[in-house]
């Protein structure tokens, strides 16, 4: 029985980023892309990032899977599959953690931290100017990377807040080290994930980066990434 695979977005993100890896898979396994942001937007009360992660493996446990699932998380969608992988309160069977700034270091902290002052100020105007100048390749398609933003800009800004808030929550974040499954990391060409220190803490950990594909690399570089994905799942 091949393992089901939950897709879990970026921040401020979509579900529907992942259409193409949806597409791609949902012959031979099941596939389901969670909307994780846009269920804490309806929740009563204060939202975090522990919150966040209990949110994906509630919807993972409605979706009622065959078998226990692989965990692909993009961006901030990456840290939530590691925090899941460490909690273990949900079985999976490993994790791909796509360019995500994870471990998070003592730099990647600091220029989060003044990103949250700039949000605090202007939301979608730091949103904007952050995603143009930060997470994009020349290689890219622009048409893809302008529909990304101009939806990114719209998202709610107390949770938005809330959550990268979060990430300065000291453990927030579990180490490489913490996750006991089986982890794949890609990165895109801005190396956001650190590979050599993936690899210090994870040796047997794999590793693979896209060619020619700023951040939003399941929209520009879907058959690259399909493939990766497609080789890891059929090794674990």
């Amino acid at each position: 029985m091949k393992s089901p695979v939950i897709c879990l977005h970026g921040w401020c993100c979509d579900a529907c980023h992942f259409d193409q890896q949806v597409d791609y898979f949902s012959g031979s396994r099941e596939i389901v892309s969670i909307p994780w942001q846009s269920i804490l937007v309806d929740h009563p009360g204060p939202v975090d990032l522990e919150l966040a992660a209990r949110v994906v493996e509630s919807a993972c446990q409605a979706e009622d899977l065959s078998d226990p699932p692989i965990l692909v998380g993009h961006s901030m969608g990456g840290m939530l599959a590691a925090m899941v992988a460490k909690a273990r309160r949900l079985e999976i069977k490993g994790i791909v953690v796509i360019d995500a700034t994870w471990p998070l270091d003592q730099a990647a902290a600091e220029f989060f931290g003044s990103f949250i002052a700039q949000l605090e100020v202007d939301f979608p105007g730091a949103i904007r100017d952050f995603f143009t100048t930060r997470l994009l390749s020349p290689d890219d398609d622009p048409g893809i990377n302008a529909d990304v933003i101009e939806r990114v800009v719209q998202s709610d800004p107390v949770v938005g807040l809330a959550v990268f808030r979060d990430l300065q929550t000291p453990g927030r974040l579990p180490r490489v080290e913490d996750v006991a499954v089986p982890i794949m990391g890609i990165s895109s060409t801005l190396k956001f994930l650190d590979r050599d220190n993936l690899l210090k803490h994870a040796p047997d950990a794999w590793y693979g980066q896209i060619v020619g594909s700023g951040h939003f690399l399941m929209q520009q570089a879907p058959d690259q990434l399909n493939a990766m994905l497609e080789r890891f799942f059929c090794h674990i």
